[in-house]
């Protein structure tokens, strides 16, 4: 498969990761909780067998970017701008590239091999909230990216719906794979709590998370 997986994340740095959990939870707590899920998303990507970039938000200097580069194939800056500008610029290159957050970490690894080898242009797995958990197009063939990342109303609830209505109307189809719930608020985070399928290491680490830690 010439495929590549790109993770967009921050350098957890207390107080600017997990900003909505942080009245809830403290921004220490935040940052923990931020830092298992990068590295839990990292872990499933690599499962795959797929090259795993990311496409990191901070200093590229810092002993985080540097533990990133000992585990991924490589670690870029993103670059300046919107969410749709960071992506677009994530996704180009040769082949089909995958770009996931780091927000949702109960997506399975075999549906990120199924975005590789889906034949549709775009693959798109939908977020409970109205967006989406991750996106896919073959970055060699950018034609459909103003489609997809142009002046789109970012974070809110109409996001994937918009953006299959874009998508629609240059005939581009579209491969869906399963939806999924990113972990933003304090309702998500109880959600996850109880998930049967949460992962273990933040299942121990939301064992001494209480919404009321700050």
């Amino acid at each position: 498969m010439n495929a590549r997986i790109v993770i967009l994340t921050k350098e957890p740095t207390p107080g600017s990761v997990k900003t909505r959990l942080i009245p809830a939870i403290g921004p220490e707590a935040a940052t923990r909780l931020h830092t298992a899920m990068v590295w839990e998303t990292i872990e499933r990507a690599q499962s795959t067998g797929l090259p795993v970039h990311v496409a990191l938000a901070g200093d590229m200097s810092s002993s985080f970017a540097d533990a990133l580069r000992h585990k991924v194939t490589a670690v870029e800056p993103q670059v300046h701008g919107d969410l749709g500008q960071r992506m677009a610029h994530a996704l180009k290159g040769p082949g089909r590239a995958i770009a996931l957050g780091t927000d949702c970490v109960l997506f399975e690894p075999t549906w990120l091999i199924e975005a590789a080898q889906a034949t549709a242009p775009v693959v798109i797995g939908p977020a409970e909230d109205g967006g989406y958990w991750l996106i896919a197009a073959c970055g060699d063939n950018p034609t459909i990216f103003p489609a997809l990342f142009n002046n789109m109303a970012w974070s809110t609830d109409s996001v994937c719906k918009d953006t299959a209505d874009r998508l629609q109307e240059i005939d581009q189809t579209i491969h869906w794979l399963p939806s999924s719930y990113d972990i933003d608020t304090v309702e998500d985070l109880e959600r996850l709590r109880f998930e049967p399928h949460c992962p273990s290491e933040i299942r121990d680490l939301l064992k001494v998370i209480s919404p009321t830690e700050h």
